[in-house]
């Protein structure tokens, strides 16, 4: 690591950092001067920048930052984490872990705390978004923060004032011009969410949030601000389902709000998860959405049980005990635990989501940690509050388990719940029921599993209709499939030399001369087209994925078959979503 070390200036009380940029995109190249005041005992990392001479107390420096954007793009997915700094006629992107300007850091080269302004030069026809909030024409954090980062582009921008019962927030949507008839959308959307979710978890922590379309694909939150991929932003209204802009906004609170003691695992993702992937279905439709995604969530890792492979304590932690911790446990299994939690705090009985327990102690979290950085600890001690009269620690049983340990729970008849938790069983002389309502996190035996294209991808034999023209579609076929046994069908030469052993199917497909009958119901018309999985009929734990449009319209939506993970059936009438359904089979198991 090269450090320079400074003389910072004592202007203020706390560490405070101000950065004067210039951009020129079409080098990929930045000036810029910074001052630090108050970084005492500090050193400032300039590692890959060009420090100029300076002789009023500011550092000076360049930089060409030009990432190679294309290398992180994948076919269904919506994430390009190859990107951490890039400057261009196509955009700009500054990550605030990128190392874009000096940082002062401690001894241990960690990033310090401090507040952030930041002020660049304008370019016409250019809008740029920085961290925090906005102030004259630059941005400002309003609580301290370890980084800064700025995007950047040739953008529409539409605002709004939205009048919440904890003050007024500005919504700011940045657009391509392509894409400037979405705006309001955003808008909208963002409303709703500030109106949703400010009287549960109090105060938006900034001044206004602010959605920009990036040039690659990303998702990514910060200070105030998120970036959004532009086949995402295109895809609206269908692209504002729970767990998209919902989860941005939210990460307001959870992470660039309250920040991420990592000590004991990263959190944030887990309550992100909850908060807006399952806690707004729980909050605008009702039991029978928040029991189809729990029960979705069971059957991703009961199909591909690798998953979880390792403790919360160790998603996103600098040392986890047995290497990495995926994505799946962090996101999925964290938000789990937290639905756990919920009905823990409940005591089993809650009429309405939104008089749930977990809200009030959401917000008493968000209350006693914004501004600073906080763990699982912090959070069991918010959960605990809510029954003051109980002892301290009287929740040590669930986070051990659920938190620190590593444990994933079979379904067998002699399944018992972790106290302080419980399970509903319905027993009766020959067979027994265990959790009917997925309320306990647990994987499923095999009988019990939903089939999705989710367990087909985990090992499959592709076969593809080659008179059809989509040999030509650079779409989700062409992502790269690890060979196995399941079987991925598209079109209909592939569907017809396999008819017979799709029709020994449970839930099997059905074709009519113009259409399918799926789940008993019957489809017909020239711009249908259909993504439905099947059990093997013959071969546990095997599935059965096809893909078949009845005209040539229905073929555009086979691109978007990565996106229906938790589905058994998809059906579309052109652009149109018709149906999406989970099959279930029986959960009953025999004694």
């Amino acid at each position: 690591m090269n450090l320079l070390t400074i003389t910072c200036l004592l202007y203020s009380a706390s560490p405070y950092q101000s950065l004067h940029i210039t951009l020129d995109p079409s080098t990929g190249t930045l000036h810029g001067r910074t001052i630090i005041t108050d970084c005492d005992e500090s050193s400032i990392n300039t590692e890959g920048l060009t420090i100029l001479p300076s002789a009023d107390g500011y550092i000076e420096w360049e930089g060409t930052f030009q990432d190679d954007v294309e290398a992180g793009e994948r076919v269904g997915q919506i994430h390009n984490f190859s990107v951490d700094a890039h400057i261009g006629e196509d955009g700009v992107f500054l990550s605030d872990w990128a190392g874009w300007y000096p940082t002062p850091v401690d001894e241990a080269g960690n990033p310090i705390l401090r507040t952030i302004e930041l002020q660049v030069e304008q370019i016409e026809g250019w809008e740029f978004v920085g961290s925090g909030n906005p102030k004259n024409t630059g941005w400002v954090t309003p609580r301290p923060v370890d980084g800064m980062a700025l995007v950047g582009n040739k953008h529409i921008v539409n605002n709004r004032k939205v009048v919440t019962a904890e003050g007024d927030v500005t919504v700011s949507v940045h657009l391509s011009l392509s894409h400037a008839d979405k705006s309001e959308y955003y808008l909208d959307a963002s409303e709703q969410y500030l109106h949703l979710y400010t009287p549960l978890l109090g105060k938006y922590p900034y001044e206004q949030f602010t959605i920009v379309e990036n040039f690659f694909s990303s998702g990514f939150a910060y200070p105030g601000f998120t970036v959004l991929g532009p086949r995402v932003v295109g895809m609206a209204p269908k692209s504002l389902a729970p767990g998209y802009l919902d989860h941005e906004l939210l990460h307001n609170w959870w992470g660039n709000g309250v920040y991420v003691d990592a000590t004991h695992g990263n959190w944030c993702e887990a309550l992100t998860s909850y908060s807006a992937n399952y806690g707004r279905r729980a909050l605008e439709d009702g039991p029978t959405a928040s029991r189809s995604y729990r029960r979705g969530l069971l059957n991703k890792v009961s199909l591909d049980q690798t998953l979880d492979n390792g403790a919360l304590s160790d998603f996103g932690s600098a040392d986890p005990a047995d290497g990495p911790v995926d994505r799946y446990v962090g996101y999925d299994k964290g938000a789990f635990v937290f639905m756990m939690l919920e009905d823990v705090l409940n005591e089993g009985v809650v009429e309405d989501a939104s008089t749930s327990k977990i809200w009030p102690m959401l917000a008493r979290f968000a209350k006693d940690n914004m501004g600073k950085s906080a763990s699982w600890k912090e959070i069991q001690v918010s959960a605990e509050q809510t029954f003051s009269e109980r002892p301290t620690g009287w929740l040590d049983p669930f986070f051990q388990y659920w938190v620190y340990e590593h444990n994933v729970p079979q379904t067998t008849p002699e399944l018992r719940a972790n106290l302080p938790q419980q399970i509903e069983v319905i027993n009766a002389e020959t067979w027994i029921d265990i959790d009917p309502d997925y309320r306990y996190y647990r994987v499923f035996p095999k009988g019990q599993i939903s089939p999705t294209i989710a367990g087909t991808l985990a090992g499959t034999t592709l076969e593809v209709d080659t008179t059809e023209d989509v040999l030509n579609d650079p779409g989700a076929w062409l992502a790269e499939l690890e060979g196995g046994n399941n079987l991925l069908l598209i079109g209909e030469q592939p569907i017809q030399s396999h008819l017979k052993i799709i029709s020994q199917c449970e839930d099997a497909i059905v074709f009519t001369e113009n259409g399918f009958q799926v789940g008993g119901e019957t489809y017909e018309g020239e711009d249908l087209a259909v993504l439905h999985t099947m059990n093997h009929p013959h071969n546990d734990g095997e599935f059965i994925t096809v893909f078949y449009s009845v005209g040539a319209a229905g073929w555009e939506r086979l691109r978007f078959i990565w996106y229906y993970t938790k589905d058994t059936s998809v059906i579309w009438n052109a652009n149109e979503t018709l149906l999406r359904r989970v099959f279930e089979p029986p959960t009953k198991l025999l004694k």
